[in-house]
């Protein structure tokens, strides 16, 4: 039996409760308290009567026990201090109250329970708050700005233009980039490979010394073209440049026609076909010719056609006026000959005032009073005389033949 009192035991004893009690509360195991039944017995009942507070009830210790106590320990008790009832004891009660608590402590405690509370499925899945794929993906690129960036938001440009002929176009391009567009910078728009066909004077298209195109606003690039002086289907392609630094940005390309109009007059080697001539008036290429016109000349402020059958044809009042005849002019236009008379012979006249040969005589589309046609210097006309054929009026229904005149 302990030599120990039964005061000191219970004190022993609650101590070691105490400690369960507050690792349980630490690890959120429920604690069970055991029965006085599966209390060991420390002192043969003698703790049921034991009184803490009453200091009569303290045996005093016997020097008989101190020393059987020295005994059994110099016997070779390995130290132990309390004996084997008090160590196993104690032992097999907190291991079993330990037990039933890792055994009981799901079900007496849903809270302690680690697939609700610690579930790394739930609270700290990787996949919901913390997924590299969505907020922190080392994979994915932060979204870097270029600083030189464009797009070509419209353009402009004539589908077909005639040999030498000029049109406007115009570009317009948004800066897409992180810095703005000046001058003073070098930002201009180019020609592609610096070279076009239709703006051969610079290939590049400057802004204007107070412009300042901002991240993500727009500028209108606007130019005169000039077609080439040879036919074919030509390509005008442009490109925003840092000069110097880069070409950046969209590239805008597009396809213009150039075709060439021959307008020049057709040779003096020959007459024009008068089966072909559009007659603005009477159409007298049935009429014999029986007349010869040997010249036409000009002479001063007057043109003059001379022919042999001025006084010979006979005379017609026309508004009161004596008159026999028409003369004619032959003008290449539109790729076809025109046939026109423009003034009114009187007997035995060969001469009229060159002035007479324009559009307001003539009073005819597309050589009408207002068209503001008059002989072009350098261009060749053919000249012919005939009987009346401006209006509906006859005198003789004959002709001369045709000659040409260079206009001077």
């Amino acid at each position: 039996m302990s030599s120990r009192s039964p005061a000191l035991a219970h004190s022993v004893q609650l101590t070691l409760w105490g400690l369960v009690a507050v690792l349980a509360g630490c690890t959120g195991f429920a604690v069970t308290e055991v029965s006085d039944e599966e209390h060991v017995d420390w002192n043969d009942g003698a703790a049921e009567d034991f009184d803490p507070d009453s200091p009569d009830e303290v045996e005093p210790l016997d020097s008989s026990d101190d020393s059987q106590e020295s005994d059994d320990s110099d016997a070779g008790g390995g130290g132990e201090s309390d004996g084997p009832d008090d160590s196993e004891g104690a032992d097999e009660s907190q291991g079993d109250d330990q037990a039933d608590d890792d055994q009981g402590g799901d079900e007496s405690d849903p809270w302690s329970d680690p697939d609700e509370s610690d579930d790394p499925d739930e609270s700290d899945d990787p996949d919901e708050s913390d997924d590299p794929d969505e907020s922190d993906d080392p994979d994915e690129p932060d979204v870097v700005v270029d600083d030189d960036a464009a797009i070509v938001v419209s353009a402009s440009f004539p589908a077909q233009l005639d040999c030498g002929a000029t049109a406007m176009a115009s570009v317009v391009v948004e800066n897409t980039g992180a810095v703005s567009w000046t001058r003073a910078e070098g930002y201009k728009l180019g020609a592609v490979d610096d070279e076009d066909p239709f703006y051969s004077s610079d290939t590049r298209i400057w802004l204007a010394d107070g412009d300042e195109v901002l991240s993500g606003s727009t500028h209108t690039f606007s130019f005169l073209l000039e077609a080439p002086a040879e036919p074919g289907l030509y390509l005008s392609d442009w490109q925003m440049v840092h000069e110097a630094v880069q070409w950046f940005g969209d590239v805008t390309t597009h396809e213009v026609e150039v075709t060439c109009v021959d307008d020049a007059p057709p040779p003096a080697t020959g007459p024009p076909d008068l089966s072909t001539v559009t007659w603005l008036h009477t159409d007298v290429s049935q009429w014999p010719q029986t007349a010869t016109l040997s010249s036409v000349t000009m002479s001063g402020p007057n043109i003059c056609l001379d022919y042999d059958q001025a006084n010979a044809w006979p005379v017609f009042l026309f508004n009161g006026t004596a008159v026999v005849g028409n003369p004619w002019i032959f003008i290449w236009q539109d790729n076809q000959w025109y046939g026109a008379t423009w003034e009114w012979l009187r007997p035995g006249q060969t001469c009229k005032a060159a002035s007479s040969v324009a559009g307001d005589h003539i009073k005819q589309d597309p050589f009408g009073q207002f068209s503001g046609w008059v002989p072009t210097s350098g261009t060749t006309y053919w000249f012919m005389v005939s009987g009346l054929a401006r209006t509906s009026d006859r005198n003789v229904e004959v002709r001369t033949n045709l000659v040409p005149l260079v206009w001077p």
